[in-house]
């Protein structure tokens, strides 16, 4: 594939992991999403686990739960599980990570080329195992340029909310077959059924699903889907997929419609089902990448001189703007227009285009705020003030309508840019019932406010953790806020051997 050259199987990036790496890889880097504010790390906690060897309880517990803006402006589930929790089922899958790898093997050992795209793998330069959009061209194989020849149809269809949708004692029926599962479901003897157990734990023992953000959830879903995978690829259906995400080659309507259906009954299996509204078959030929991707990227002002000029940055973010529309409003597309941009040479009035433009756009599409650190306010050297006023219209504005994903990166931006955002109180981040929210003020109280401010927030924390689920829920902001002497259990030693979840700004 990929030009007739097979680089690397699924199977072979997982046997490249041993399970010192795996245990590191997903405890040290994979229990905050990316889509948090990036401040928050769990390496000193895996460093404590290391020196310290600690015993944790393996009682269930309550975990954090907020709300992430996906490109079409509907918020997305996440959830941050408690340290003890994640630890144990991190070391689970790695205590069975021989057994996971043979399994991950037999299920793609017969495929001629990379069936999932999106996986845990080692990562140049990184010891996180998992990045959303990470692919290495090197090694990876481009299979839907050979699919594509002799093939008439696209079937295209996603799992509906896969990650909240998924069983977790599903996990053992696709590790040992459903017969097996049941007959010996009572048994924590078996090690299928302790992945169950510690996988259920981290949900505060809830058997319907995995928290979308730490990577153990990415690694657990695969169990399946590669099951699915082996299923429809010796039946001779030729697809590629991105985590939930298929896209079957087929070479008439018939066929893709039957790929449907063998798919939509193999998901029945495991308690899974289609998301119909995302369930199509086109008519081949068309562009090789997303007709938007491919329009956006030969926009012809792009390539008009080395330097950017103002009516051109004007001309193309007014056309990615009625591509959206042309695409039911999807904000990803807002988002790769900006990726792009950053990378592009202009003039200072383009610039100043450029940003002011992005800056209005993100106060009416909250989806890419994320970006604007990254690929705004440092690729364009934006002056301090003109963060600050952008951030201080990013919290009034999304604080009222409680988008507080939106408003706890204006915080974010205060912390690392050195200004104070207006307004900022006690009783907004209390109010929000919102973890994320309270820290990041609490962290900005810190900074900018006198200590009796500070007090209010503590005493706060102090409720919180008299009940231990409204601790669990809420864990980072009472852990970070409260001092070791008011901490109990294993809470107490962190604090005592300095462990923080806050990395420095």
């Amino acid at each position: 594939m990929g030009g007739g050259l097979i680089k690397k199987l699924y199977y072979n990036y997982l046997n490249e992991i041993d399970s010192n790496e795996l245990y590191e890889g997903l405890l040290a880097f994979g229990l905050f999403s990316e889509k948090l504010p990036p401040v928050f790390t769990s390496k000193a906690f895996f460093d404590y686990c290391q020196a310290h060897n600690p015993i944790f309880s393996k009682v269930p517990m309550q975990y954090i739960y907020y709300e992430s803006m996906r490109n079409i402006n509907i918020p997305r589930p996440f959830g941050i599980p408690t340290p003890a929790t994640y630890q144990l089922l991190c070391r689970c899958l790695a205590d069975n990570w021989d057994t996971l790898k043979l399994h991950f093997e037999n299920q793609t050992i017969g495929h001629q080329y990379k069936v999932s795209r999106i996986h845990i793998r080692k990562i140049q330069s990184s010891k996180s195992l998992f990045e959303m959009n990470y692919k290495n061209f090197r090694t990876d194989d481009t299979p839907e340029l050979d699919l594509l020849i002799g093939k008439r149809y696209l079937a295209c269809a996603d799992v509906s909310n896969c990650f909240p949708s998924i069983y977790t004692h599903s996990l053992s029926w696709a590790l040992v077959g459903k017969d097996i599962a049941k007959q010996t479901q009572g048994d924590r003897r078996k090690w299928y059924n302790v992945i169950d157990f510690y996988t259920r734990n981290i949900k505060d023992g809830e058997t319907h699903g995995l928290p979308i953000g730490p990577h153990t959830s990415n690694l657990l879903s695969e169990v399946i889907l590669t099951v699915i995978d082996k299923d429809l690829y010796d039946k001779g259906y030729r697809y590629i997929r991105n985590i939930d995400d298929y896209t079957c080659y087929v070479a008439t309507y018939e066929e893709g419609q039957a790929f449907l259906v063998e798919l939509a009954s193999q998901l029945r299996h495991y308690d899974l089902t289609l998301n119909y509204k995302k369930t199509e078959i086109v008519e081949l030929p068309i562009a090789a990448v997303e007709n938007w991707v491919r329009r956006i990227n030969d926009f012809s002002t792009l390539n008009k001189s080395p330097k950017m000029k103002f009516n051109e940055v004007r001309a193309y973010l007014d056309f990615s703007v009625e591509l959206m529309r042309d695409n039911q409003m999807n904000a990803a597309i807002l988002n790769y227009a900006i990726k792009v941009l950053s990378k592009k040479t202009m003039n200072e009035n383009a610039k100043e285009c450029c940003v002011k433009t992005i800056f209005h756009l993100a106060l009416i599409f909250p989806y890419i705020i994320p970006l604007l650190d990254d690929y705004v306010f440092i690729p364009y050297s934006v002056k301090k003030e003109d963060i600050q006023k952008l951030s201080n219209k990013i919290y009034s504005e999304n604080k009222k309508n409680q988008n507080y994903e939106a408003v706890s990166f204006s915080l974010f931006f205060s912390l690392k840019y050195g200004f104070k955002i207006d307004n900022v109180t006690f009783n907004d981040a209390k109010q929000s019932n919102h973890c994320i929210f309270m820290l990041m003020a609490y962290l900005n109280c810190v900074k900018y406010e006198p200590k009796s401010v500070q007090k209010e927030y503590r005493k706060y924390a102090e409720q919180l953790s008299k009940s231990k689920d409204d601790f669990n829920k809420n864990w980072l902001f009472v852990y970070e806020v409260l001092p070791q002497n008011t901490l109990k259990d294993y809470w107490k030693s962190m604090k005592k051997n300095h462990v923080s979840f806050i990395a420095s700004i």
